[in-house]
């Protein structure tokens, strides 16, 4: 044999021996729930909501949990009954502390929440979702609590939470099974508006659009912007899909998605409830999270699905673009490896980069939970793009045993620049979960918008990254994203865009203000957070 070919052939197969000890590229998490003081204070929660917000203005996310508390006392063991809705304050050191605030700490069905500044003055007023069911068999006690509550809006007051729902109109009497609550400046007032998600499971069902009428008062303008009186749902997603600057929005379970008008009105898009109708194989066979988020890296936004049924067939549906106006949607859910079921129920969605390589993974509501009680959550990593579509990989082999969570809200909780979950459990055996983001480090970016003359949240935002040097070009992009929150299914998260980056550490960034401006930061380091200032 050649001797030079000899080398090679003996090198190589030292690099395949080798290859074994590599280290793979994986996304791992740690259950630091009970050191972060979190097990106790909601240990037996049967918890349906969660929402990362900063309360109190210190710079790190607090937490706040809600559940159902009109169950038996047993269903609640080791708690000896139902357990109350908590807030957590961020102690900043990786801790948290519950804040007993009488008016957060209540008895409910709590089925979402958000933390949201709805009067722009820099701290976030706090919507609680709660599915009342109008009428209760207790005489007394929590249970006869819970399920008389309604959904609640808190002010803030410097970190003071006070309660305002009654007179507010956006907790109206006639509004029951609230599910999820979405958070967007509508008829672009620079007013933040709600809307409020019911679910079907009620005699008449009625989803309702609030707008902000300044001064933390809501008007109903279902009828002015013409959604309809029967929208039902479960979860929701909201992006700016047809490019005419206002917010448009898909409806988890009704499978409905509704696009602005010029005239500040909603429609359906020909064909997309036959695109999206769901044949169920169960009479609990319902679609329920939903997230928007560019998973090809192509400049556009995709959406997933999340199912809420115990053998979950996931879907993915890759946008293709606008034709007059209207985006082109194609379901790809097996081209781009998502299993045709998880055996377990995948209610909640979200569309992060949990290993910042540079590429959106897909994370559902289950895990795969252990003998020794260590939880393992599902998340499909994104491995890049194959002819023009992205391709995803589990963790693990999807097989039981599997368990799911109602929801799972995620957020860069200790400002590592690792984007961890907060896994919130509904079920006795079980509890919720703290899970701090353990990968592997790699660069990336954090980007918050603070508005003026919109809202100041940013909420709308439109953020592009690119290579540097490599502005506007497509072949450069690196990332896209809407600035947004109350996405998935009863969760809520900080309004904050984050990028994995992999390798590359310095980058260009164009940011689409919600009234259409456009700022740019050319050759910006990596690593942090830029904050942008509407100028």
């Amino acid at each position: 044999m050649n001797r030079s070919v000899y080398v090679v052939a003996s090198m190589f197969l030292i690099l395949v021996a080798l290859l074994p000890t590599l280290p793979a590229q994986t996304i791992d998490f740690a259950d630091v729930t009970r050191e972060a003081g979190l097990l106790g204070p909601i240990e037996g929660i049967m918890g349906h909501g969660g929402a990362w917000g900063d309360f109190d203005g210190d710079g790190h996310l607090d937490l706040y949990v809600g559940g159902y508390a009109d169950r038996p006392d047993d269903m609640y063991a080791p708690a000896p009954g139902p357990v109350l809705n908590r807030l957590f304050r961020n102690r900043g050191d990786g801790t948290f502390e519950p804040v007993d605030q009488a008016p957060v700490t209540f008895y409910a069905r709590t089925s979402g929440a958000v933390f949201a500044d709805l009067d722009n003055n820099g701290t976030p007023e706090l919507y609680v979702a709660n599915n009342c069911k109008g009428n209760t068999r207790f005489a007394s006690g929590p249970q006869r609590e819970a399920q008389l509550c309604r959904s609640m809006l808190f002010r803030n007051d410097r970190g003071k939470l006070v309660d305002i729902s009654a007179g507010c109109g956006a907790c109206p009497e006639s509004m029951g099974t609230a599910r999820n609550v979405g958070v967007f400046d509508y008829d672009r007032d620079g007013l933040l508006d709600l809307l409020v998600i019911e679910d079907r499971f009620t005699a008449n069902p009625r989803s309702i659009l609030f707008r902000n009428l300044g001064n933390l008062k809501f008007q109903d303008v279902n009828r002015e912007v013409g959604l309809p009186d029967d929208l039902f749902g479960l979860g929701l997603a909201v992006a700016d899909l047809n490019e005419d600057g206002r917010p448009d929005f898909f409806v988890g379970h009704s499978n409905r998605l509704f696009l602005s008008t010029r005239d500040g009105r909603y429609v359906e898009p020909p064909g997309s409830r036959e695109l999206f109708a769901w044949k169920p194989m169960h009479a609990e066979d319902w679609a329920c999270g939903a997230a928007f988020g560019d998973l090809n890296r192509d400049g556009r936004l995709d959406l997933v699905l999340g199912i809420h049924f115990k053998e979950a067939r996931n879907r993915v549906y890759i946008n293709e673009g606008l034709e007059r106006g209207v985006p082109q949607w194609r379901d790809v859910s097996a081209e781009v490896g998502m299993p045709a079921t998880v055996p377990t129920k995948c209610p909640h969605v979200e569309i992060q980069d949990f290993d910042n390589d540079g590429w959106p993974d897909i994370y559902f509501s289950a895990a795969w939970l252990d003998q020794e009680g260590k939880v393992a959550p599902l998340v499909f990593r994104n491995t890049g793009v194959r002819d023009g579509l992205p391709r995803f990989v589990p963790p693990k082999t999807i097989q039981d045993p599997m368990v799911y969570f109602s929801t799972g809200p995620s957020a860069d909780y200790d400002r590592d620049g690792r984007i961890d979950l907060f896994l919130v459990n509904w079920f006795r055996g079980n509890h919720c979960r703290l899970m701090r983001n353990v990968s592997p480090r790699r660069h990336w970016l954090d980007v918050q918008v603070i508005g003026r003359s919109f809202n100041r949240m940013g909420i709308g935002s439109q953020i592009r990254v690119y290579r540097a040097g490599q502005l506007g070009q497509a072949d450069g992009l690196l990332g896209f994203q809407e600035l947004g929150t109350g996405y998935g299914y009863a969760a809520g998260q900080p309004a904050v865009c984050h990028f994995g980056l992999g390798e590359v550490s310095e980058v260009d960034v164009a940011i689409k203000l919600p009234n259409g401006k456009i700022v740019t930061s050319k050759s910006s380091t990596v690593d942090r957070r830029l904050v942008v200032e509407e100028p």
